[in-house]
């Protein structure tokens, strides 16, 4: 925060808690403090003899001085105060200071103290005799969900056999001949991981995508020029504001990702630069699922054009709600399967999170593992006549939807990929793209981001239909077909295949 007046911040703050003065008062020798602090002071520190001592300059007064409110300070203080709720707020990434009542971003964290400091209330470790041994590391937000439970230390090491942040102590303990690394070393090794190739893969993909969004857009202002329909000029607007959408997710992506880089918590990076998927429980499924849903929405959708006789066709993006009347007893309860789990993914919380690792873990050898693809299946079949599940998925792409139990495992060709074959169906996802996949075939579908997706299988209906999970449910896509034969839920995480 800046100097309110011709003061500077550090002759408006309060010397005792370093912070803006709440109450206000000043002492005959002139200094200023906050009222509690001052009166606390001289209850433990600051009267000797019946003499009462500035904390500052060390004037004694004798007797006690009558502590009132300066008014002018005060009100100085509310605007300073206005001000900072006005400023701009911190990043995502910035640990905010565990002493400023106001949102200041911490420089250090105290492993003494336990607590993230700003510029302002990290000069009483840099001064104070008693405060220079503290242990001082790089700001480091959520401290409390870092320390090891078990030995009270800070979790600075990841162990990667067991895919868990660990102490020190731990490492010689619990986990003793396990693969354990610091979580800078493990840090750098996941940044290194994204190699120049697959960057420059993405920014392609993204370039390529909207330069297709432009082209298009192109040739509707040219059918516009050329033509007086009003058809033709609302299909442009739609596609103007498709790609306004796009440029403000890619802001939005290219903001979240340079927060990302610039944080010093290793910890908070590693847990958010993860490619992972996860099954949600049925306690936190969208409220639609819940009731049965009905609209008016899409009945002309549902009834015969009354001139042309034929239906008119679904719009992607379109709230398309009555043909999902999806009860609680429709829900899945369903966990990941570690038999299926490619080497390199994860399974933690009971087996509803898969996250994708730089290297493989040891799991056995079976003919159910996929070892090409990193996929992973269901452990319980989808034996119903209807089945809704939801998803949530992060990172740079995943892939989502139904398998037969005979699809092959092993390999790295369209045999063994989720929608590359007869035997699957999938809708693929990404910060920028998304397409349904059957047989190999693709299909582009013009949706904007949507970290989390449900899926709704009906065998009577012969539909597998995917929701965009919002305030709202959208319709995605829908495959239609006759789904008779034993499937599984089906995820891939990440990009590619394993190797």
């Amino acid at each position: 925060m800046s100097g309110t007046g011709l003061w500077t911040e550090e002759q408006f703050n309060c010397p005792v808690c370093l912070d803006l003065p709440s109450e206000p008062v000043t002492i005959p020798c002139g200094h200023s403090y906050c009222m509690a602090c001052i009166a606390d002071y001289w209850k433990s520190e600051g009267q000797k003899g019946g003499a009462y001592s500035c904390p500052e300059c060390r004037q004694t007064f004798k007797p006690c001085p009558q502590l009132c409110r300066n008014t002018i300070r005060a009100a100085r203080s509310a605007s300073a105060r206005a001000a900072a709720r006005t400023s701009a707020p911190l990043p995502p990434s910035a640990v905010p200071c565990d002493r400023c009542t106001e949102p200041r971003a911490a420089l250090k964290t105290c492993l003494v103290c336990m607590a993230s400091l700003c510029e302002t209330h990290l000069k009483p470790h840099q001064t104070k005799a008693k405060l220079k041994g503290h242990e001082l590391i790089g700001p480091t937000g959520d401290l409390s969900q870092k320390i090891c439970p078990h030995h009270k230390y800070l979790q600075e090491f990841h162990c990667r056999t067991c895919q868990k942040f660990v102490c020190w102590i731990c490492t010689s303990n619990q986990h003793k001949g396990h693969e354990t690394v610091s979580t800078q070393t493990e840090r750098t090794e996941k940044q290194v991981g994204r190699s120049s190739d697959t960057v420059k893969a993405e920014a392609d993909t993204v370039l390529l995508e909207l330069q297709h969004s432009v082209q298009r857009l192109q040739q509707l202002i040219q059918d516009v020029m050329s033509s007086t329909g009003q058809e033709k000029l609302s299909e442009a607007q739609d596609m103007v504001d498709k790609l306004e959408a796009e440029i403000k997710q890619l802001k939005k992506k290219d903001t979240e990702l340079k927060n990302l880089v610039s944080s010093e918590d290793n910890i908070y990076f590693l847990k958010v630069d993860t490619h992972t998927l996860t099954l949600r429980t049925t306690s936190t499924f969208s409220k639609y699922t819940h009731t049965h849903i009905h609209t008016h929405i899409h009945t002309h959708t549902r009834a015969p054009h009354r001139h042309t006789g034929q239906r008119v066709p679904a719009l992607v993006g379109t709230l398309i709600l009555t043909p999902l009347s999806v009860t609680v007893s429709d829900a899945c309860a369903l966990t990941l399967d570690p038999n299926t789990a490619h080497q390199r993914l994860a399974l933690m919380e009971e087996g509803t999170r898969a996250e994708l690792q730089v290297r493989a873990l040891p799991y056995p050898e079976c003919p159910q593992r996929f070892d090409g693809w990193t996929q992973v299946l269901c452990l319980q079949p989808l034996v119903s006549e209807r089945s809704y599940w939801e998803v949530e998925w992060r990172g740079r792409g995943s892939s989502l939807g139904v398998a037969s139990a005979a699809m092959t495992r092993k390999g790295a060709d369209a045999r063994a990929g989720l929608g590359y074959n007869s035997q699957s169906w999938s809708l693929e996802l990404s910060d920028m793209c998304c397409a349904a996949m059957h047989a190999n075939q693709k299909k582009e579908i013009p949706v904007t981001y949507c970290p989390r997706v449900g899926v709704f299988l009906d065998r009577g209906a012969g539909t597998l239909s995917f929701y965009a999970v919002d305030d709202n449910l959208l319709l995605v896509h829908e495959f239609r077909g006759s789904f008779s034969e034993p499937l599984f839920a089906a995820f891939g995480v990440g990009s590619g295949v394993g190797g």
